[in-house]
């Protein structure tokens, strides 16, 4: 029923009954009533509020809510559409990655997978928008194709930035790893228990990103978590292969009976291993790479010093 009009518009155009103000009138009213559906039918469904594991457990500790652009008054509606969207998008790995990427990256604000969508959505609509408005100023016409264009770069560049700061966030935590299992090592070996040797630890540098994942350990285990389990979350949290190495060794040596301190010492002595033999590889794959520009500069010195030769040689008249 809402594209009747526009299928009557199209008939009377066809055999010619109609006036060309008939006509324009008949299809701005089929345009009218297709959108008003389309708005009905995002906006005429309840929407649901769901809040990220990360951010239930923040507000089950006590913390106060975020405060982001999803609570602001006047970009709440759009926002609402676009979040409505990207609920409604049938992209569940796509999804899934995010939201791994998403808690890879410290969870920023608490966002789930689809409310980061939605941000990255607008950043492509404002994109679009100024892109086009710059080409509108250029050219003087519209352009579909820098509509799309300035539309997937926002989209692109929003979830690179935030892969981004995922990897980087991930290399830190690789590099302070050695060291905090070591502090952790020297004061179970003092006496403490490994949930005060954690403890300890956090307490300097509070803004670190491993600190923080074990700040969030220790909450879990406080409200009641298991240490294996809290430290399979870990891994989970942080997907590095060292730390799921390590945390298959201490739930194995929970099992064997095997001290913890000692365990520990250990996958801080193996990490420092493998990081120097990455160290090495690194080193000798460059000694190999270097050599390609130093024999471009050879090539260059060679031609300059002796390229007039060469060409009065060619020439005939080097002697």
């Amino acid at each position: 029923m809402a594209n009747l009009p526009l299928i009557l518009s199209t008939v009377l155009l066809a055999q010619g009954g109609w006036e060309d103000a008939a006509l324009r009138v008949g299809l701005s009213v089929g345009l009218l009533a297709t959108v008003s559906l389309l708005i009905l039918g995002v906006f005429g469904q309840r929407g649901e509020v769901h809040l990220s594991p990360q951010r239930e457990a923040a507000l089950a500790t006590g913390h106060t809510d975020r405060k982001t652009v999803f609570e602001n008054k006047a970009l709440r509606p759009i926002l609402w559409l676009l979040l409505t969207m990207s609920h409604r998008l049938a992209l569940p790995r796509a999804k899934q990655w995010l939201d791994r990427t998403l808690v890879a990256a410290g969870s920023p604000n608490y966002y789930t997978a689809e409310e980061y969508l939605a941000l990255s959505t607008l950043t492509g609509v404002v994109l679009a928008v100024v892109l086009e408005a710059l080409h509108l100023l250029a050219y003087g016409t519209f352009s579909f194709a820098v509509v799309v264009f300035g539309l997937g770069l926002g989209i692109t560049l929003s979830i690179y930035q935030m892969h981004n700061t995922a990897t980087n966030r991930l290399s830190t935590i690789s590099k302070r790893l050695p060291y905090a299992l070591d502090l952790i090592a020297l004061a179970m070996g003092a006496g403490a228990t490994f949930v005060e040797a954690v403890r300890t630890i956090t307490t300097e540098e509070s803004d670190d990103p491993f600190n923080t994942e074990l700040k969030a350990l220790l909450a879990e285990m406080e409200l009641g978590t298991t240490r294996r389990k809290a430290l399979k979350n870990l891994a989970d949290r942080v997907p590095l292969e060292n730390l799921q190495s390590i945390v298959a060794s201490v739930t194995q040596a929970e099992e064997l009976g095997t001290p913890l301190a000692e365990v520990l010492h250990q996958q801080a002595t193996l990490l420092r291993m493998q990081r120097s033999v990455r160290a090495e590889t690194k080193a000798a794959v460059a000694s190999v790479r270097i050599l390609v520009p130093c024999l471009l500069l050879l090539m260059a010195v060679v031609l300059a010093v002796f390229g007039p030769s060469i060409i009065q040689a060619t020439k005939g008249g080097l002697f």
